[in-house]
């Protein structure tokens, strides 16, 4: 069978966990491997923005959205299997790369059992003692996990370490002087509302699922959204980068060279462990503050520094593997 019937699907989902999918996206460009399909949370269906270009998109439900317990609707679990059935007798699929989370649980489990497509998912960078229950998953029902560091073995014995995986950069870094501030999509309001103590004239809030408004109308000179489908474009030109645990605060730090501080984010329920994130901080060479007082936050400021270590980008480790694993 010629390669160019054949497709890669990669589920991207939502959040961070499209960040990975991302980065092996652009690396599979850059081999020449152009028969990419995409699979997009349609309640974040602004993500699909950066994977047009990349190949066909198509949107899917989200069996459990963040926070939710993870049978707390049985009737969106069932719509998402019968979506990945539908797609999966329409795309001659051969491999899938998981990014993560529930959302890829029934895309990858229906084209194992109907296309007998070969599974890639990768485990969460910050992560090292608690493994994230979807990878795990996936993992009892033969995928192949990819880690980025040494340490996640612990979890993974027979996981592949390729090393970290990060959106890379689309611009230029410059500083325009101003502090960012991004927690994905659910938010993180006692972040938001401490910064506000802060008196800070120049900052940039991503809000996710928390309401912008009252930000911007006691801030004016503040930038203040829910959510965009370019946050390279605010991570480039920031000062600091403040966020929470997730692949931002590597894509700020080693794809941009940004100081970043870390705040632990509790209502992350699923996520990693505390000690967990503070290990991928200090990797980071990152600030990491476990509440968001203001003055944990002002001192995380003034700490704050660019980081020295570089770490080689894994996503072309993993274009390389999935495009050998169709031939």
């Amino acid at each position: 069978m010629s390669l160019k019937s054949l497709n890669i699907l990669l589920v991207a989902g939502y959040g961070g966990h499209s960040g990975y999918v991302y980065a092996v996206a652009l690396e599979l460009s850059k081999v020449g491997f152009k028969n990419n399909v995409f699979l997009v949370a349609e309640e974040y269906s602004f993500l699909a923005e950066k994977f047009k270009d990349l190949g066909r998109v198509y949107y899917h439900v989200l069996p459990r959205r963040p926070g939710e317990p993870v049978l707390k609707d049985l009737g969106r679990w069932m719509k998402a299997f019968y979506q990945s059935f539908r797609l999966l007798l329409k795309e001659n699929t051969k491999v899938v790369f998981a990014g993560g989370s529930n959302f890829s649980v029934p895309p990858s489990l229906v084209a194992t059992v109907l296309r007998r497509a070969k599974v890639y998912t990768i485990e969460a960078i910050e992560h090292f003692s608690k493994p994230s229950r979807a990878i795990k998953f996936l993992e009892f029902f033969g995928a192949k996990v990819f880690l980025h560091w040494e340490e996640q073995l612990g979890m993974f014995p027979r996981g592949i370490v390729v090393g970290p995986v990060y959106e890379p950069p689309v611009y230029e870094p410059r500083d325009e002087g101003y502090v960012l501030v991004t927690t994905g999509t659910i938010g993180y309001k006692e972040l938001f509302d401490s910064i506000e103590k802060l008196k800070l004239n120049n900052v940039v809030i991503q809000t996710g699922d928390v309401d912008p408004e009252p930000y911007l109308r006691r801030n004016p000179s503040w930038k203040v959204f829910r959510y965009t489908s370019d946050i390279h474009r605010w991570i480039a030109g920031a000062s600091i980068v403040i966020t929470q645990q997730g692949v931002t605060a590597a894509t700020a730090s080693l794809a941009y060279g940004k100081p970043v501080v870390v705040v632990w984010n509790p209502r992350v329920v699923l996520g990693a462990p505390k000690n967990d994130v503070k290990i991928y901080a200090e990797k980071l060479e990152a600030v990491f503050i476990e509440r968001p007082g203001v003055e944990e936050l002002k001192r995380a400021l003034e700490l704050a520094h660019k980081p020295t270590r570089i770490y080689p980008n894994a996503a072309r480790t993993i274009a390389k593997i999935l495009v050998e694993e169709l031939k």
